[in-house]
């Protein structure tokens, strides 16, 4: 898989030294580090993948430039997500290595691909770069239910005109962007003095054409993002007064009080917050906030586990009154005490024939006892709420902090606040997965609405490390997608209210409580061209990368077939 070019013509061309491959994979990765936070330097990422593609032009590769590319890509996913393993020593010693060996896959993925595209199919590099990256950045944000955190086009989360064209093609149109000015730059021969052995010097004619490439290439971009910024939002009197309660307790499976005293600490901040007010629209509380305290869910056909010396109808009389004693509860705090509907993350407990199946749950209490609404997580997340192949090997899930693993949910669930606003709710990091959350608020639609996402997220996980930045940044391409705009509220930050550009109008502390009350607008706003149609952009250049990588992987075995049964020798 090391070379792409034909085998006629192989054995002449120059091959690149190891060094040199292990120089130009180590820069991208470390270039590439620095333009994501804690560092967030996001000039780099626009030569970030300089070394990778110079990789992908050079003539001959050695055999081992596809663990030395694998290896760059480990170094760059270890040091990104260094914060994933904080909460547990499972986690850190598998969780986070594997998750991490699964990601740097991707790196030599998109440097054969790519090499298989500019050298067997001759497409120029400019062209063929950005659209293996970005087929592979979906593959990965699809397979093995997906992993969207870290595009490329997520480094440049702050220049929000470049951003805009999100709500074309999704997220993924900007990183075709950078990718496709880094190509053209090494096409254009920028970097060519520092390859060995350096490849066919471009004319001065083709410089020129890469150069008016990242003209045009930036114009349109910047052009339709300023474009889509100048578009004033419908004014409107009427506002939603949201409450986003931040706690600051870090998730910790050693400390068996930790439930008792988030939910003691909620309970104090909320009280705080409504002492003096009662306008409150909503209140927000983060992802499993509710401590000890749980949904019962209890199906007909429930059965006492093995081991309890009491009758089916004992068993099901006691759930129910912890599930009425639950309700109670909650209705006293919208009620009685807040005076305001909530929205609060807890964990649903479902008792049937098939056991006790859990659900991360986002439960919404109105006022008046009037029906409440619940929305289970549907996407739970690798190596923390569900271990892959842990269906076929539940012994896996003892490595983890989570036991047997969460249930997914049955699908989205539109929340109606009053006459005007519709919430569309997602837990944790399912805000990171674009297809996800555009499907949540494609089935939550309502044009005469105000349509608002939500994310519930316990960010305890990772102890204030840059994993909250990067969850941040996803939020805000959520709603620059789907021009819509986004409240947060997490548990140790950040708790955030985004607009529908995906500006960042506030954000609470990193660590620390605080309430924060927001007052956004009524308007409504017609779907975007990335609601109406997903990704046909990104799609149908996943579908060409691994068309690509079936050629890579069958070509050889064809040739090699061909010269056993013709007797000679293989020409590589």
């Amino acid at each position: 898989m090391n070379d792409s070019v034909p085998p006629s013509d192989n054995a002449a061309l120059p091959t690149m030294s190891l060094r040199c491959v292990a120089g130009w994979s180590l820069f991208s990765a470390i270039a590439l580090y620095l333009a994501f936070p804690p560092v967030g330097l996001w000039p780099l990422a626009w030569i970030a993948t300089f070394g990778w593609l110079a990789i992908v032009r050079a003539y001959r590769l050695p055999r081992r430039a596809g663990l030395t590319l694998y290896a760059s890509g480990a170094i760059f996913w270890l040091a990104l997500l260094y914060g994933v393993g904080n909460s547990h020593w499972a986690t850190r010693l598998f969780g986070w290595p594997t998750l991490c060996a699964y990601l740097a896959v991707y790196t030599p993925l998109f440097v054969f691909t790519c090499r298989t595209a500019v050298h067997r199919f001759k497409i120029p590099l400019v062209i063929a770069a950005p659209i293996c990256w970005v087929g592979w950045e979906f593959v990965r944000a699809h397979f093995a239910t997906g992993f969207a955190v870290g595009l490329l086009g997520h480094t440049q989360a702050a220049q929000l005109p470049l951003i805009q064209i999100s709500n074309l093609i999704g997220a993924y149109g900007v990183s075709f962007v950078v990718l496709a000015v880094a190509a053209a730059l090494v096409d254009a021969g920028v970097i060519d003095r520092w390859i060995r052995p350096q490849t066919t010097q471009p004319s001065m004619r083709y410089r020129i054409a890469m150069l008016a490439t990242i003209v045009v290439a930036l114009a349109a971009t910047l052009g339709y993002g300023w474009n889509q910024l100048s578009i004033p939002a419908a004014r409107s009197s009427q506002t939603l007064t949201a409450a986003l309660v931040q706690g600051s307790i870090d998730t910790s499976f050693e400390d068996p009080t930790q439930g008792e005293r988030t939910f003691e600490q909620y309970v104090k901040l909320t009280d705080e917050v409504t002492r003096d007010r009662d306008d409150l629209d909503i209140i927000l509380w983060p992802e499993t906030t509710m401590g000890n305290n749980a949904l019962i869910v209890v199906d007909e056909d429930v059965e006492v586990p093995p081991g309890l010396t009491m009758t089916t109808e004992e068993y099901r009389e006691r759930l129910v009154r912890y599930r009425d004693d639950y309700l109670a509860m909650l209705d006293v705090f919208a009620n009685r005490r807040w005076r305001a509907p909530l929205l609060l993350g807890t964990s649903t407990l479902r008792y049937g024939r098939q056991g006790m199946q859990v659900y991360n749950s986002a439960l919404y209490v109105p006022l008046d006892q009037a029906p409440q609404l619940r929305y289970d997580k549907t996407h739970p997340v690798m190596f923390g709420e569900y271990v892959p192949l842990g269906d076929l090997f539940p012994w896996l899930y003892q490595l983890t902090p989570m036991g047997g693993g969460l249930t997914p949910g049955a699908g989205p669930v539109a929340i109606d606040v009053g006459d005007r606003v519709r919430l569309v709710p997602c837990i944790c990091f399912e805000n990171t997965v674009p297809h996800l959350v555009r499907r949540h608020a494609a089935v939550a639609a309502d044009p005469t609405k105000t349509e608002i996402l939500v994310t519930l997220t316990n960010d305890g996980w990772f102890w204030g490390s840059s994993v909250l930045d990067l969850h941040l940044i996803c939020a805000q391409f959520r709603s620059a997608e789907l021009r819509k705009p986004m409240l947060i509220a997490a548990n140790t930050g950040f708790s955030a209210w985004i607009d529908r550009s995906g500006r960042l109008l506030d954000v609470g502390p990193r660590q620390q409580t605080e309430v924060m009350v927001v007052d956004i607008p009524l308007d409504t706003a017609p779907p975007t061209i990335y609601q109406r149609f997903g990704d046909l952009f990104a799609g149908t250049w996943g579908i060409a990368v691994l068309v690509l990588l079936g050629i890579n992987l069958i070509c050889p075995w064809l040739r090699k077939r061909k010269t056993s049964s013709s007797g000679g020798a293989d020409p590589q």
